[in-house]
């Protein structure tokens, strides 16, 4: 009986067992095939079928050499993650189905990927051209490739495709500032990655400024242990943007923020970026943007302290004394710890916006002027320039700076970054010097890249996607010869607003790939429409990374136009070409089934305004939403006691429907000199309860919101009576850059007209940029219900 009984286990284990067997043979997996949406765009793709190419576990990779098989390893040990298995990899391996071979005729970094059902052939003449061959591959595969969850039962198609490819300029960078804010080694380690995926090779390291010294020396501990922290005064919210108006550190406060990278960290980076084929730019700011340094060692200052790191914003006192020697022994000895962790060509000494107010009354600096026959501050700031110059030749490497360094006469080998427009970088050219393009309203990422009052509020003024991705590079004004010293193209982060790594991508991507390709694709084969187009698939790869991205040239700008006759005119448009826009009127979610826009219309009452894009019915945008209030006051006659700065033609610009953005330069806002004393008067009586006032504060240009808002109503025109007051002291002192509104509620009452009071902050407090001086007050609309 026993053995019956193991003899039924055993037949039901059997049966068990062939059934999971069968059920697993019989599961088929499910194909995924990728797209040709590679960003930089190659010379040449082309396609010649439907077909693909699958990698499966019994795909098998024959390379040359060490070096291809470092590259094809790290390669797929990312696609192990996703796929669970990886093709076995070989040197000179027989029968692969994908094999690199090394052709010497093809440039540097150039290379040529053949995609056919059975066999992919990779070919380049450098460890780098075969590295951005796989980095297309990667985008060959399909998105789930990026993701980080692991994918089984998937066959992973790469459509059938030719490459051949090679980048237009040798100089593609990126730029990451960790002085405003510090990303720690492995955050630096992900930036280094998402640079390789397009082809970038440089990375230019901002490591110190007035706010944070980032990097070890051992000669000169306090510039870590005093340099790299500050208090914190940081944002807490994408609401709020106080970079220019934090307090700055007083004495007995406690200094916490902050962090640094050890020697052993930037070696670990430096390695981690060759693998990668980026070299990396290392930059010590000087001799302005340097306070940290001075916190450190006030002795290379020519300003008495105390002084502590920068909080934010512009800070005085921040610059090294170019009249004492020591500054230069200093200077000798912390370069050339630097330089001899970064084993590439170039090392960056900022050189721009140097504050020379201290070198004016500095008695080292004027005998310095006097010795050196020196005409004028800029000619002892090219000095302090040329000598550092001769330091950083010393160590066979060549020296950049900011095109600020072209002041009082450029030093003989060095390349100029133009960030100022492109003025800086034309003159260097024609000079004979070597220049990296990265002006601000086309590279900086750290700007705003759609409607202010859609966007966080992070950054200033405005770098467009299209403006990024259309930027010429090489100046019809240069000559073919002068245009050779232009080596490229970098996109440059500053992190003056940015506080955390999802704020890091938001203002980077998508931004980031029109920056690739215009550094990588030549000028004649770029196509705007394209771009866009591909640039939807990179944008499913940043979601299966769970990486956060702006969408904004895809989102609905709405734009209007008030009318003192009671409406408004809306138009909507998006920055991409092609999309459809749909809208609603009533607050609803809008979707396919919402009025779809096909010209400007108006509106006649208080309404929100919600849109979004599509693109093939899919939802493409973000949803953008407006309210647009339609006020008892529209129209009514405007007595101004205190007069606008800037005289608007009508009497009734507080009155005219039209709502100022979060941008200084909007002609909507109306602006006064100081108080603000106005009257609307009627042309009929009417009820009314509140009013609300929208006020502009831009504390780093003395705009400030008002102390305290006053309201009075009168029946005949003549006389008035108080009706409410909001007292905002605490408010109106903050600094920022932000829209702030007040509202202002009483009983229903029927009046002729009213009139409005509001205080100005005057003087400037203690402690805020420019204190002392004269407030303004902006204000769009007075709106009254």
């Amino acid at each position: 009986m026993i053995n019956n009984k193991r003899s039924i286990k055993k037949r039901i284990l059997e049966s068990l067992l062939f059934s999971l067997i069968l059920f697993v043979s019989c599961t088929k997996n499910e194909l995924k095939v990728g797209e040709t949406s590679v960003i930089p765009l190659p010379v040449e793709l082309t396609t010649s079928s439907e077909g693909y190419f699958v990698i499966s576990e019994k795909t098998t990779v024959s390379v040359t050499n060490k070096e291809q098989l470092n590259i094809v390893t790290n390669f797929f040990k990312k696609f192990e993650k996703v796929a669970g298995f990886t093709p076995e990899i070989g040197i000179e391996k027989a029968k692969a189905n994908i094999v690199f071979s090394v052709d010497a005729t093809l440039e540097d970094e150039a290379y040529e990927l053949v995609v056919e059902e059975n066999t992919i052939a990779v070919k380049s003449g450098s460890g780098a051209g075969f590295f951005y061959a796989m980095q297309s591959l990667g985008q060959l595969l399909p998105v789930s490739f990026y993701s980080e969850k692991v994918q089984p039962n998937t066959d992973w198609g790469i459509p059938i495709v030719t490459i051949k490819d090679k980048p237009a300029f040798k100089w593609r960078g990126y730029m990451l500032d960790v002085s405003r804010h510090f990303f720690d080694k492995e955050q630096i380690k992900d930036v280094i990655d998402f640079m390789a995926e397009v082809k970038l090779n440089r990375f230019h390291w901002h490591l110190s400024d007035d706010n944070g010294w980032r990097i070890e020396i051992k000669q000169y501990p306090k510039l870590t242990e005093v340099g790299a922290w500050r208090v914190d005064y940081n944002a807490k919210d994408e609401n709020t943007s106080n970079w220019w108006g934090r307090p700055r550190q007083k004495e007995g406060e406690k200094a916490t923020y902050g962090g640094f990278y050890t020697q052993e960290d930037i070696k670990e980076i430096v390695a981690y970026a060759k693998e990668k084929y980026i070299e990396i730019i290392p930059e010590i700011d000087m001799p302005g943007h340097s306070l940290a340094a001075v916190a450190s060692y006030p002795e290379i200052s020519c300003s008495e302290g105390p002084f502590y790191v920068g909080t934010g914003g512009v800070v005085r006192n921040n610059t090294y004394c170019p009249g004492k020697e020591s500054t230069f022994e200093f200077i000798e000895n912390v370069l050339g710890e630097v330089m001899d962790l970064f084993p590439f060509e170039y090392m960056h000494i900022g050189g721009d916006e140097c504050n020379k107010e201290a070198w004016a009354v500095d008695l080292d600096c004027q005998k310095r002027m006097k010795e050196e026959n020196l005409s004028d501050l800029h000619e002892l700031q090219s000095y302090f320039i040329k000598r550092v110059e001769k330091i950083v030749n010393a160590h066979n490497k060549n020296m950049i700076g900011w095109d600020e360094i072209l002041e009082g006469g450029l030093a003989p080998n060095a390349t100029v970054m133009s960030w100022r427009g492109e003025k800086g970088g034309i003159a260097a050219a024609r000079h004979g010097n070597d220049v990296i393009m990265t002006p601000s309203k086309y590279c900086y990422l750290d700007l705003k890249q759609g409607d202010d009052d859609l966007e966080p509020n992070l950054g200033y003024a405005y770098s467009f996607l299209k403006d990024t991705y259309n930027y010429k590079i090489i100046s019809d004004s240069l000559t073919t010869e002068q245009g050779k010293h232009v080596l490229g193209i970098q996109g440059n982060l500053w992190t003056e607003s940015i506080t955390n790594w999802s704020q890091l991508t938001y203002m980077t991507f998508p931004r980031l790939y029109a920056v690739a390709e215009n550094g990588w694709t030549a000028q004649e084969a770029k196509d705007w429409n394209g771009f866009t187009e591909r640039l939807l698939t990179q944008m499913k790869r940043l979601e299966e990374k769970g990486e956060r991205f702006a969408t904004s040239a895809y989102n609905v700008r709405i734009n209007h136009q008030g009318h003192k006759a009671g409406f408004i005119d809306i138009s909507l448009k998006t920055e991409v070409d092609g999309l459809d826009i749909y809208y609603t009127l009533d607050g609803s979610e809008p979707s396919l089934n919402s009025i779809k826009y096909e010209k400007p219309f108006v509106i006649k009452n208080t309404t929100t305004i919600k849109a979004t894009s599509f693109k093939k019915d899919e939802q493409i945008g973000n949803i953008s939403e407006k309210k647009f209030p339609i006020h008892k006051a529209v129209g009514a006659e405007v007595v101004f006691h205190s007069p606008l700065i800037k005289e608007k033609k009508a009497t009734y610009g507080l009155v005219d429907l039209n709502y100022a953005k979060l941008n200084r330069g909007d002609r909507k806002w109306n602006e006064f000199l100081s108080d603000l004393d106005v009257d609307l008067v009627f042309k009929e009586p009417k009820e009314i309860s509140s009013v609300e006032i929208t006020s502009l504060r831009f504390t780093n240009s003395s705009v400030y919101v008002p102390e305290y808002i006053e309201v009075y109503g009168s029946v005949d025109g003549v006389s008035f009576t108080k009706l409410a007051e909001v007292k905002q002291l605490e408010k109106s002192h903050i600094q920022g850059r932000n829209k702030v509104k007040t509202i202002i509620n009483f009983d229903k009452t029927v009046l002729k007209s009213i009139k409005i009071k509001a205080k100005s902050v005057n003087p400037i407090p203690t402690g805020h940029r420019r204190e002392g001086g004269s407030s303004r007050i902006l204000i769009d609309e007075l709106v009254v219900f």
